[in-house]
């Protein structure tokens, strides 16, 4: 090691105390025309720091993923471009419905391409900012259970601040950046969270209708989990902190998908679990209850996850790659439970997604099972996952695309698609004959595999046309078939041939 690189090492408390700034010298690091990406699951300080550098500037572009920052989406936000990476969700949905924001559609597997290419459309952003770890004896911060870009980002853009947590839970895998790599680290701007301060408050600010759901909310939560979003827990949406938090119920629609979906999974698959509604909620529902050494390679975390390998279930003894080791971008998603079985296991590791996500690493374990959500499929085996009613987006890709395409890759594997069989209490079909003119599809029909309702299992793979829409019919609601069949036979002709 060069004489340089070693004082880096050997002399690292000097240079994090250098980089030591308050909050508003640390936004001065932000210019006139910058591209700011904010992280997911930023802590306010970032978000009000941010606002108020913003407002100060003429223009400020800004980039998220999967953003509840609502203030910096209204007319007091950055007057500049606002684009949403991967994810939307409910909480600023409404700034892209009024063409406040605009959507970026990335993939992980290939988010960073064109920057690491050297392409000249790239644009990484000019500044990330991001919560990090306490640096550790060497002089490494981490990103905690939540890393997603973070990590990826602090390494490819030109300026970086790190609000310090000091309370973010230890994780384990590729997830160290050494303080020299970070230009600015704010301190004592993310305070504890007094679970008994924060009880009061719901009492008093949540409202007297979520009350009730708030209160069994709090009660399952960890004071980690509850410090991401401590400065408007109480009045959040009680249903955006169920998913967020991993504790929704599961409703008898999903648990039927379970009990297919279990038929589906054999011993030693690995499996992947996607955060949609009703993908999250196949663990509590028992869908891998049965099975024995399963492994775990997944974009994210979902209710019951870190639990598999606490039973047992998902020793990740036959995993082909990162053996013995359950592998994730981040385990947002998992419950309170599971994230104290996470915390400080060496056997649940961490890495950079477009690393981790790519189908050239991921297809490589044999039997990889991705387990999706969709929106509608319609009787072609094209997958919507992102939008409805004619291109209305709800939401991003995800890490669809990239975990789908793996386990369709993958010796052995299945690509699985999960779906209620209907929508709106029943009067809407979410298998469809066509998809309305502006939807977008998320999957295309080439690649479809298996489809599970609460109706059953559609084979699709191999499978023409005509087979295609027979196979989807079946796991359609019964009140909706002979309609499908009639529109089935009028676009491909009898079926059944």
């Amino acid at each position: 090691m060069e004489g340089s690189q070693l004082s880096i090492y050997s002399d690292w408390q000097d240079i994090y105390k250098s980089k030591l700034k308050s909050i508003d010298e640390a936004m001065e690091l932000i210019q006139e025309g910058d591209l700011v990406c904010l992280s997911i699951l930023a802590p306010g300080a970032l978000t009000s720091g941010l606002q108020k550098r913003a407002a100060s500037l003429g223009r400020v572009d800004l980039r998220t993923l999967a953003p509840r920052e609502v203030v910096l989406f209204g007319p007091d936000g950055p007057k500049g471009e606002k684009e949403i990476e991967l994810f939307i969700g409910d909480s600023v949905r409404p700034a892209h419905d009024t063409k406040t924001a605009t959507y970026l559609p990335n993939t992980f597997m290939l988010g960073m391409k064109a920057f690491d290419a050297g392409r000249e459309e790239a644009r990484m952003p000019d500044v990330y900012l991001t919560p990090c770890s306490p640096p550790n004896e060497k002089g490494y911060v981490h990103f905690g259970p939540h890393q997603w870009t973070r990590r990826a980002y602090i390494r490819r853009c030109k300026k970086s601040v790190a609000v310090v947590d000091p309370e973010m839970m230890p994780v384990h895998g590729d997830v160290w950046v050494h303080v020299s790599e970070i230009t600015a680290f704010v301190e004592g701007a993310i305070p504890s969270v007094d679970m008994e301060v924060m009880a009061r408050r719901i009492e008093t600010e949540t409202p007297p209708e979520n009350r009730e759901r708030m209160r069994r909310i709090f009660s399952l939560v960890l004071p980690e989990q509850v410090a991401i979003v401590q400065d408007v827990f109480p009045t959040m949406a009680p249903g955006i902190l169920e998913q967020a938090f991993g504790i929704g119920e599961v409703d008898p629609e999903a648990q039927g998908i379970a009990d297919n979906l279990r038929g589906l999974i054999r011993d030693g698959d690995t499996i992947q679990i996607g955060v949609g509604q009703p993908s999250q909620l196949m663990v509590r529902a028992g869908a891998f209850d049965e099975r024995k050494h399963l492994g775990i390679h997944t974009e994210l975390g979902a209710p019951g996850l870190g639990k598999l390998w606490y039973r047992g279930i998902a020793d990740g003894s036959r995993k082909t790659i990162h053996k013995d080791h359950a592998v994730a971008v981040a385990w947002s998603g998992c419950d309170g439970e599971d994230m104290r079985i996470i915390r400080d296991n060496p056997y649940f590791n961490l890495f950079d997604p477009d690393y981790l996500l790519h189908p050239a690493l991921m297809s490589q374990n044999h039997n990889m099972t991705s387990i999706n959500s969709a929106i509608a499929v319609d009787l072609l085996g094209q997958i919507a996952s992102e939008c409805r009613f004619g291109g209305h987006m709800v939401n991003g890709t995800g890490g669809q695309p990239d975990t789908h395409i793996s386990a369709a890759l993958s010796k052995g594997g299945r690509a699985i698609t999960v779906l209620r069989s209907t929508a709106l209490e029943g009067t809407i079909s979410k298998i469809v004959a066509r998809h309305e003119a502006g939807t977008l599809v998320t999957i295309p029909r080439y690649l479809a595999d298996t489809i599970v309702t609460e109706y059953g299992v559609a084979r699709l793979l191999d499978k023409n046309h005509r087979q295609r829409a027979e196979e989807l019919i079946s796991i359609a609601h019964p009140d909706f078939r002979g309609e499908l069949r009639a529109q089935a036979r009028e676009l491909w002709g009898e079926l059944g041939i």
